[in-house]
């Protein structure tokens, strides 16, 4: 079963339950709205990796207008998912319309189960294959979402951490801003994306930092030796144990996890 996160978007309830229980074979995390208002919060966290998006919602809307109005908002978020978007309105001008507008795919109904699941499994796939080929241009070991998902965890730990410390707000971090970071962090810049994160935080109070905030000229070269991502984990594992001085519940709410999990994890570490 693949890792990835997907939401499917649909006013009828019956398509979502059936849509759930056919991609939930396939995904470890199938998530269902009947409302796209709802997706800005669901989306916030840039763990989704494909949205299945209806568009049309309301009797009597035939337009698609609200599934373009949609695919543009979710495009524009930090690390967008991929969408595939659904409709009973085999419109090919529509069609062409969303492909344009950055839609990975476009899907009819009444849909066929094989090609619907083939089609949100590609949607899957490029999104995980832009990732591993931006790290991997950063000279980092390509990883898959689990990989992604501690990455991030490593990232926003640093973020929250100096945030507090700081009292500032908790940045976000623009796509380019992550990509970047996540390439130093597991070429083995640990120490020095941290003093990165820490210093972007204190010299900025916006919501969200780019790039351009983090200077690393002068914090010491590019490690040579690249981390895997039990390197990474052991390491996170330290600095929050650390944090929490040695609270393994307080750690494990940290990192995610349950208590069980995280002594079995220090076990594998011998932590």
């Amino acid at each position: 079963m693949r890792t990835g996160k997907i939401i499917i978007v649909d006013d009828n309830e019956f398509v979502l339950k059936t849509l759930r229980v056919i991609l939930a074979r396939e995904f470890k995390t199938v998530l269902t709205v009947q409302v796209p208002t709802l997706l800005p919060a669901l989306l916030r966290e840039n763990d989704v990796d494909v949205v299945l998006l209806d568009m049309n919602f309301g009797t009597g809307k035939q337009t698609g207008g609200e599934g373009l109005f949609w695919l543009d908002r979710i495009r524009e978020c930090l690390n967008p998912p991929e969408v595939v978007l659904i409709t009973a309105f085999g419109d090919v001008e529509l069609a062409v319309a969303s492909l344009k507008k950055g839609a990975a795919d476009f899907v009819i109904k009444p849909w066929n189960n094989d090609k619907l699941v083939t089609t949100v499994v590609e949607a899957w796939e490029k999104r995980n294959t832009a990732f591993r080929q931006t790290i991997a241009g950063n000279g980092a070991e390509p990883i898959m979402s689990d990989g992604m998902d501690m990455v991030k965890h490593f990232l926003d730990f640093f973020l929250k951490k100096y945030a507090a410390a700081y009292g500032k707000p908790f940045p976000s971090l623009a796509r380019e801003a992550r990509e970047m970071l996540s390439g130093r962090l597991l070429a083995g810049n640990i120490f020095v994306v941290e003093l990165s994160v820490e210093r972007a935080i204190l010299l900025n109070n916006g919501e969200e930092l780019t790039e351009d905030d983090f200077l690393f000229d002068d914090l010491g070269s590019v490690s040579s030796a690249s981390l895997t991502l039990d390197d990474i984990e052991k390491q996170f594992i330290q600095r929050v144990l650390a944090e929490k001085r040695g609270n393994l519940t307080l750690a494990a709410l940290q990192l995610n996890i349950s208590r069980q999990t995280l002594y079995n994890k220090l076990k594998k570490y011998d932590l």
